[in-house]
């Protein structure tokens, strides 16, 4: 793998795929296959789903607004790099540490992380660190996701990150539970591998989240100019998905689902954490406490980006 050293990103090109880490932006910026570009900004931390018959009726999202700010928002604390077992700190990588590393032997590696710690925009701020890996002996990049919360912090509907993908979804095919799933409602989903033909509407009179799937074992998204995004677990590790065709403020910003606006782009998010979407005596009583998301917790989640 060629490891390219820039003031304010780090490159890593393998073949026909390259990434580019952002340090101001806490992320990666760009994941290019065969020439095509992947991602619109990079991953944002995911906090907020669009409100639900159900949260409206118990107050929960005028309880926990706070979180669809953080969900916009967040603070790039530090950032850090293993090449090839060596360390490199923030110091080491950006202007004028860097140049000792421009004719280094790291710029051509085997292995290659690079972590992002950052904090949301709460009071109080919990943490979360995001660990990019790469490898020359394998495909695709590992993505590890851990928050961190404290007490002080409301509860949160969801936890996990959101990759803005710079295209309309014209299908996606699962391996995992059929249909919309969330922790209150898997019952009656079925394992199996599962196939939708491009983003479905948004099924409700009032516009509110739809679409998660949970306990998933492999996505891959098909754009309508042909490119494929593919997401697996590792064993014994499943993960929890949905792929939207509106931001959770875009939903929440329309009345009905006719409000909202011309598909561009698909949203695919990544949640470690899901709360339920109750029902328990119609829409008015508050979620199971099994199925609610303590922001005091930590939450886990990894996943392979192909």
């Amino acid at each position: 793998m060629e490891i390219v050293f820039g003031d304010y990103s780090l490159g890593i090109r393998k073949a026909d795929v390259s990434y580019i880490f952002a340090y101001n932006l806490g992320g990666l910026d760009s994941l290019n296959k065969g020439g095509k570009e992947f991602f619109y900004r990079v991953p944002s931390l995911a906090f907020w789903r669009a409100t639900t018959d159900n949260d409206r009726g118990n107050g929960f999202s005028r309880r926990s607004c706070m979180w669809m700010g953080a969900d916009l928002f967040f603070n790039v604390d530090d950032f850090s790099a293993v090449i090839d077992g060596k360390e490199l700190k923030q110091g080491d990588l950006r202007a004028p540490g860097n140049n000792s590393l421009l004719d280094s032997p790291l710029r051509h590696a085997e292995d290659a992380s690079v972590t992002f710690f950052l904090s949301t925009c709460t009071s109080p701020s919990a943490k979360v660190c995001v660990k990019y890996s790469v490898s020359g002996k394998s495909d695709g990049i590992r993505v590890d996701y851990t928050y961190t919360g404290c007490e002080g912090l409301p509860e949160f509907p969801l936890c996990g990150m959101r990759f803005i993908l710079p295209f309309r979804t014209e299908s996606f095919d699962w391996d995992g539970l059929s249909g919309e799933t969330y922790p209150d409602r898997m019952d009656g989903g079925e394992k199996g591998t599962w196939h939708s033909d491009g983003i479905p509407e948004c099924p409700y009179v009032m516009a509110q989240d739809y679409g998660m799937h949970m306990n998933t074992e492999s996505l891959t998204v098909k754009s309508t100019d042909g490119r494929y995004l593919t997401v697996e677990s590792l064993p014994d590790s499943a993960f929890n998905f949905s792929l939207l065709a509106w931001t959770p403020q875009e939903i929440e910003a329309a009345y009905h689902p006719i409000d909202l606006p011309l598909k561009r782009r698909s949203y695919l998010t990544i949640a470690a954490g899901v709360r339920g979407v109750g029902g328990i005596d119609s829409w008015g009583s508050d979620v199971s406490p099994q199925y609610r998301l303590d922001a005091s917790g930590e939450y886990k989640t990894v996943f392979i980006l192909k």
